[in-house]
């Protein structure tokens, strides 16, 4: 409503600025800002828009050709919301809709001469081509003009919609250009995670941002070229270098779009800490599995015949008189194989995975004191 307001104001401006092309003979514009805004808003815009200009001609200016002059402005409004439909089908106004709403409109205001009578017939002999101009002009290049600025306003929209979604991602993601490798854009948690600003980061080189170390920039060479070569790559435990010169393990997923014939990386960093956290955990579940389970089928092994050999020293022990070396041996065997006993409950105890530090010819094995609860304190 207020658009429609503000252009029927406007044509009547310009009804009241008509431009004299000899005695007698004027112009002027009035259907140009009525027919734009039907074009660009639709019919109800354009009905409004025409209504001002409509009363003025009717109440203002008077005379036998009133009546027409009122309805063709009417008309235009009219064609205007026509050719904004047709526009909307197609997707946006283009520059034939403009020209096709340009010569209807001029074709209106011809009806409109040819219904006030001979005279106005005459006198449209004499202004038709600069009629015809001003719509051409009028209608066919602001259209164009129009268009620009709300396509301009339209990709503003855009931008400050895909910026503010960007910047709510978990994860950081920043856009490179493949070719320059030119920073295009990064979002806030891409920020957050390097140090640096957005500001600072944006139109610099990327790999400005690479880690300095040959060995870890390597890697990164690697992941780049393979991502460009098949459009897409995932890397896991990347070396990511952040502003304080600290080196942070990221997991990263490398893809090059193209869209309007420009090509884009899109490079999406998640840190790798909490994924190795959990594979570590995962780790040591399965070495922890796999030594209980070993433990207790040794356990269950030894314990058999432990039992036959304690059992006969037992009884060769009460056969033996006491004080004698024999009998101190069998009690050294006992001992031994108490020992033993005490091991195999340790094993059948094994709640974490803990191993000695290795020696000069010793590989780290498997300690069962650390690794397991005391089965008198279990029991």
């Amino acid at each position: 409503m207020l658009n429609g307001l503000v252009f029927g104001g406007l044509s009547v401006v310009l009804m009241i600025a008509r431009i004299q092309l000899a005695e007698g003979v004027y112009i002027d514009a009035r259907s140009v800002p009525v027919a734009l805004i039907g074009l660009f808003e639709g019919w109800p815009a354009g009905l409004l828009a025409s209504a001002l200009p409509g009363l003025y001609r009717l109440a203002k200016l008077g005379g036998a050709g009133a009546p027409a002059g009122a309805a063709s402005v009417i008309v235009a409004g009219l064609l205007g919301g026509l050719v904004h439909a047709w526009a909307r089908r197609e997707g946006r106004v283009r520059a034939h809709h403009a020209l096709a709403l340009s010569g209807a409109v001029f074709l209106a205001t011809f009806a409109s001469f040819v219904a006030v009578g001979p005279y106005a017939i005459r006198l449209f002999g004499l202004v038709w081509l600069p009629l015809l101009v001003t719509y051409v002009v009028g209608i066919g290049l602001v259209a164009q003009l129009f268009q620009d600025v709300v396509e301009q306003a339209r990709l503003s929209v855009e931008q400050q919609r895909f910026r503010a979604i960007i910047d709510e991602a978990s994860e950081a993601i920043r856009i490179v250009d493949p070719d320059t490798f030119k920073i295009i854009d990064v979002n806030r948690r891409e920020c957050e995670l390097s140090g640096y600003r957005r500001e600072e980061m944006i139109g610099r080189d990327v790999r400005e941002f690479w880690p300095t170390e040959p060995e870890l920039r390597a890697r990164r060479e690697v992941s780049v070229a393979e991502a460009r070569a098949q459009g897409y790559t995932r890397a896991f435990g990347m070396p990511y270098r952040t502003r304080a010169g600290r080196i942070v393990s990221v997991d990263s997923t490398h893809r090059i779009v193209e869209h309007r014939g420009r090509r884009y990386e899109i490079i999406v960093f998640r840190e790798a800490a909490e994924r190795e956290a959990a594979e570590a955990s995962r780790r040591e579940a399965a070495e922890l599995r796999a030594v209980t389970l070993l433990a207790g089928a040794a356990a269950h092994e030894i314990n058999n015949p432990l039992a036959v050999i304690m059992g006969s020293l037992d009884l060769l022990s009460r056969r033996l008189p006491g004080g004698g070396q024999d009998a101190r041996w069998v009690g050294q065997a006992l001992d031994g194989v108490r020992r033993i006993r005490d091991i195999v409950a340790r094993m059948a105890n094994i709640t974490k995975v803990e191993s000695t530090p290795a020696g000069a010819n010793l590989p780290p094995i498997l300690d069962l004191e650390k690794s397991s609860d005391d089965p008198k304190e279990a029991s």
